[in-house]
């Protein structure tokens, strides 16, 4: 009699705990990347369940900046269902809230970690951009490669004529040219066809400026960049350069919703002349 009420207590026991399971799928998402998450139980366990709303969330310690979206949502009898992407890094839990059937509440307990899409193995965020095509439509990237592949040469034999008029030995100063600079001109070059073949998709826009961003302070501090996210970025330029807290909170605000947004939205050329004349003149002062 003893064995069988043991085994009826562990039972029940058994149930209690497992009558409700919280679960992500994938468990381990980029910045950007969509994940499930889904709260099964029996029927009757989960009472006055509170989940965020559709659409995008704030980050409660950065009220400007957004740091979740949810995409769908289902509530069942026995399920709850949502589809939600962040945008920053870390490890997240939902803020979801029920009642159990003994009227205790509960919140949800299991996390997802999010990383930046720019791991430390990321040479630059140009290893994220997508190839270069020369082809059909996209014609005009050749011209831009061969415009850059030009300005190289002539800041390579510019090069070398300053050293010629010190030295007696011109390799050196072709040897010593400055990679970053590379990268730079890789990415304005790019900037500028896009600029030049309005209406420019808002996102590949922000993205490219977000690569020449990164590249220029990395010259300008002489420290990488491309593993940083955009918060601990634009924590860099606020503490070197001379910009305004507020107007470095927009421009992290900006890139960060328009590079990880679902939503698909365009810049005039001016808007995106704008854009990039701002940021050279911020890095000049």
């Amino acid at each position: 009699m003893r064995v069988v009420l043991g085994w009826l207590l562990l039972f029940l026991a058994i149930d209690s705990v497992f009558g409700v399971s919280e679960e992500w799928n994938p468990q381990k998402v980029v910045i950007g990347q969509t994940s499930v998450y889904v709260l099964t139980f029996t029927e009757g366990e989960v009472t006055s369940p509170e989940v965020p709303a559709l659409g995008m969330h704030a980050d409660p310690e950065a009220p400007d900046l957004p740091l979740f979206e949810v995409f769908s949502s289902e509530i069942g009898q026995s399920r709850i269902r949502l589809e939600v992407a962040y945008y920053a890094s870390g490890n997240f839990t939902l803020p979801i809230i029920w009642k159990d059937s003994t009227g205790k509440e509960n919140s949800s307990k299991v996390g997802l970690q999010v990383e930046t899409s720019l791991q430390e193995k990321d040479k630059s965020p140009e290893d994220v951009l997508p190839p270069d095509s020369f082809s059909g439509p996209y014609g005009w990237r050749l011209i831009g490669l061969l415009a850059g592949i030009a300005a190289l040469l002539l800041g390579a034999l510019y090069s070398y004529y300053l050293h010629k008029t010190r030295t007696k030995d011109p390799m050196d100063a072709i040897l010593q040219t400055d990679p970053w600079i590379q990268k730079i001109l890789r990415f304005e070059n790019r900037l500028s066809e896009l600029i030049e073949s309005p209406p420019i998709p808002a996102r590949e826009f922000y993205r490219l400026l977000s690569g020449y961003i990164r590249e220029v302070v990395s010259k300008k501090l002489g420290l990488p960049t491309g593993h940083l996210t955009e918060t601990e970025l634009f924590a860099k330029i606020f503490d070197s350069f001379s910009l305004d807290e507020e107007v470095i909170r927009v421009w992290e605000s900006r890139l960060r919703k328009t590079q990880y947004s679902s939503e698909e939205s365009s810049l005039s050329k001016e808007e995106a002349i704008a854009a990039l004349d701002f940021w050279k003149g911020a890095f000049e002062k």
